[in-house]
């Protein structure tokens, strides 16, 4: 997604994942609840608000010192539920942010996160899927808090499946032309490993199985925030899985 969006060049991109921003949304939120010593400099009038807006430019100019644009639009892509989590705070820092949550099944992000991370999460995979779980139950928790004009939800496989569709999803959200929709379909449609990763971590991935025994561990701790996703309770009775 994030790639796809950089080709249209309006949007820069960062090179590293934005993790470090989740490691400050703690004390974002006691700086705007004003949850600190009684003695903090920030006590001081109008402390808590500069500093949330020099936090803010700070990052900006780290984005675009090391994007490859001039564009003053910046895409972060961090899949993390520390991330999900820090939401508020991204809100805060950033009031007009934009967010595009991608989603897949369980027993396919599993199987991913066992791709990338097997000697940490082989034996694991039921942690792995109540990761996901509390990442999606995290996610609807934040999205009440954003107007409905500010977010798009888009089921991952729908970029193979539905090109067209997605990018039309995408349109409103970030003001895409018509010519930046149909350019989005084409790259998703020329693209048939858009939601696999490539070279050695793409044959990792394919050489990844889970066992019966783990897929039903997974689907059993995943059942009930699945039922919330419709795209999802499809996926599953259609048998969709994503394991061969």
């Amino acid at each position: 997604m994030a790639q796809a969006l950089s080709e249209l060049g309006r949007f820069g991109t960062y090179k590293h994942e934005g993790h470090f921003i989740y490691l400050f949304s703690d004390a974002i939120q006691r700086v705007v609840s004003g949850d600190f010593n009684e003695n903090a400099i920030l006590r001081a009038e109008g402390a808590g608000d500069r500093f949330l807006e020099g936090f803010a430019r700070s990052v900006n100019r780290l984005f675009a010192a090391d994007r490859n644009s001039d564009n003053t639009l910046w895409i972060d892509k961090t899949p993390d539920l520390a991330q999900v989590r820090a939401v508020p705070a991204i809100n805060k820092l950033w009031p007009t942010a934009r967010y595009i949550y991608l989603y897949r099944p369980p027993e396919a992000a599993v199987r991913s996160s066992l791709a990338v991370w097997r000697q940490r999460l082989d034996g694991r995979e039921e942690e792995t899927a109540e990761r996901w779980r509390a990442c999606q139950e995290s996610w609807r928790e934040a999205r009440l808090a954003l107007g409905r004009d500010r977010y798009v939800e888009v089921y991952q496989p729908d970029m193979l499946a539905k090109p067209h569709e997605v990018a039309g999803q995408l349109k409103p959200l970030l003001q895409l032309a018509d010519g930046e929709v149909e350019k989005l379909t084409r790259m998703w449609t020329n693209n048939q490993m858009v939601n696999r990763p490539r070279g050695e971590r793409g044959a990792a991935y394919d050489a990844v199985k889970l066992s019966p025994d783990v897929l039903t561990a997974v689907r059993l701790a995943t059942l009930e925030e699945v039922a919330h996703w419709p795209a999802l309770v499809a996926a599953a009775a259609n048998g969709e899985d994503d394991n061969d």
